[in-house]
Formats: C-alpha cells, structure tokens, sequence
C-alpha cells in the first residue's frame, strides 16, 4: 500500500469537494465504510477514487474511510433568498461582499446545539462507550496496555476534550443564511422587513453562490436539516447543518466557513461579485411606490447593475 504524501493541491482539494459522494473516475457511488483515495494519476492530474479505480492512483496524498456529507447540496437551478432591511442592503453594496456571522451571533441559542439538555447523559454514555472500545482496540500494529480504570480515564478525558470542541465551534464558524424557495415568502417579508420598514430580497441560484466561491474550500454551501432534539441528536460534525423542527418554515440553504483560530470578531465578510451572484433585487410589498426609485439609484451610486423589480406580492386579484 502507497504511503501518503498529504500533497494537497487546490486542484486536488475541488475534485474532493465537487466529487465528494462518487468515484470521480467511474462514477461509482460511495458506501458508508469505503476507502476513498486522493492522489495524482500517472500523467499527474489530481483523482479522487474508491477501491474500484485505486490502481489509477500513482500517489497518494490522502486515504481516509468516506463518510456521507453533514448536508445535502441542493441543485444549481435552486432559486435562493435573502431578505434584508434597507441598512443591511447598504452594507451588502458598501462591502460589496457577504456577510458570515459567527454561529453564536445568529440570534438561536440552540445554533451548534448537539440534543436537548435532558438527554445529555444518553449522548455522554454513548461516547463512553466509544472511547473505552477504540482504546481497547487499536489498528493493527499497535496493543493496549492500560488497566480498566486508565481506559475509563482517558475515555472520560477524551469526552471533555470533544465538549471543548463544541465550545470552540461556536466561536471559529460562520454562517451566511439563504432562504430556498421558487417564489416570494410573505412570511419572511413580514419577519425580515415588516409593515414600515424599507427592506428588499435579493434573488441568486445554488449554483451561482457555489460558483463565486469555487475556489475556497473553506465554504460548505448545504441545506439545513431539521430535526427533533427531544428524541435525536446532531452528529459532532453537522450539528452546525441542524436546527429545531420548529424553524423548518425557514427551508434555510447556509453557507459556512470554519477558521482555525477564535477570532475577536462576530462577522466576517467575503468580498464577491454582486452582479455574478445577484439575479434580481426585489423591493418589499411594504414600502411605498417611491421606495423602489430609491434603490435603483443605490445601485447607481454605487455603480452596480442589477434588475429591480416590486414584489409579486402588489398584484390584485379578481372575484
């Protein structure tokens, strides 16, 4: 078997991320327990491979056992949503970039949340019992030499330290938050920009958010997962992809950047081209007519084109 090189190249790292659930040379899928091999074939052009195709791997950077994504990755023609008041559309031209706020700094305590306190006790056991059975059998190669109560004392240390990860999460990950949905949501009109408040949405697609950040590989772009925390738990590498059931009318598609480091900062922006991710600016059914002049000359000022139209929400109907 190749030894790994850890020869990470940023073409190597897209192929991973863009074929992540498949074999990137035949196609096929990706079981959960598979070997996936990253490397460079003989003309040294990067591939990404099950045990089907290994023989095509002339180095091997990285070979790690697959695992299904912490999310689902929805389909470039997938009309995405941001609503914002009139401030926050201001900053968007300013900065002419989006903005990521920190996962403590969302306004939901239970952002990064793991379960429900109550059964905190079910998911310390389970982890117990995980660390006592890894450490009583290593890989091969390697024997355990401690006594009962030392396996028990590293499993306890081992599940501190995996807490004070969580904590950490909170501090070191971003968030920008996207509604999907094909058309206008009243609902979110009402909660971002509510009767007397100038706000507008801007209109993009999954595909176009992925594609102004194709080549930064510290952005997940994926679909929430909502889920009951009374009866079930967020895995320790996707909880910041699940949320409560009761916020599922949000049908949030996030993107989210993880930093090595804490950072003494509750947002971050990443500067992108708005007339690359920005399909249209709608303005909200609550504002006056004049109101939409208003942003056409923003967008001006700040010499960006965009199309803007009043929200589909105006039209009459007829009895």
């Amino acid at each position: 078997m190749q030894q790994m090189t850890h020869r990470l190249t940023n073409e190597l790292r897209k192929i991973e991320r863009d074929s992540h659930d498949t074999c990137s040379s035949c196609g096929k899928p990706f079981s959960d327990g598979d070997t996936a091999h990253s490397g460079y074939n003989a003309d040294g052009l990067p591939i990404y491979v099950g045990n089907c195709c290994v023989e095509q791997v002339r180095e091997t950077a990285v070979r790690y056992r697959w695992t299904a994504r912490a999310y689902e990755v929805p389909q470039p023609e997938t009309a995405l949503w941001r609503y914002m008041d009139l401030a926050k559309f201001l900053v968007l031209l300013r900065d002419q970039g989006l903005y990521f706020a920190r996962l403590d700094h969302l306004g939901d305590r239970w952002e990064g949340a793991k379960g429900d306190r109550s059964n905190k006790a079910l998911w310390d056991d389970h982890y117990l019992r995980f660390f006592q059975d890894a450490i009583r059998n290593p890989p091969d190669g390697y024997t355990c030499d401690k006594t009962d109560d030392e396996v028990r004392d590293e499993a306890r240390r081992l599940l501190q330290q995996l807490e004070a990860g969580s904590d950490r999460e909170q501090r070191t990950t971003y968030v920008s938050c996207w509604h999907e949905n094909e058309a206008e949501s009243e609902a979110l009109w009402r909660l971002y920009c509510p009767p007397n408040t100038a706000g507008v949405a801007v209109k993009t697609t999954a595909g176009s958010l992925k594609t102004v950040f194709d080549n930064d590989f510290a952005v997940q772009i994926g679909r929430v997962k909502y889920i009951d925390f009374r009866s079930q738990f967020a895995g320790v590498n996707d909880s910041v992809f699940r949320k409560r059931k009761s916020l599922q009318h949000e049908q949030e598609v996030r993107a989210v950047i993880r930093v090595d480091a804490e950072e003494d900062r509750i947002g971050v922006t990443r500067k992108v081209d708005l007339q690359s991710i920005v399909k249209e600016v709608v303005v909200s059914p609550f504002t006056p007519p004049w109101f939409t002049s208003i942003v056409e000359d923003l967008l001006q000022r700040f010499a960006i084109s965009l199309p803007v139209r009043t929200s589909e929400l105006l039209s009459d109907p007829f009895f």
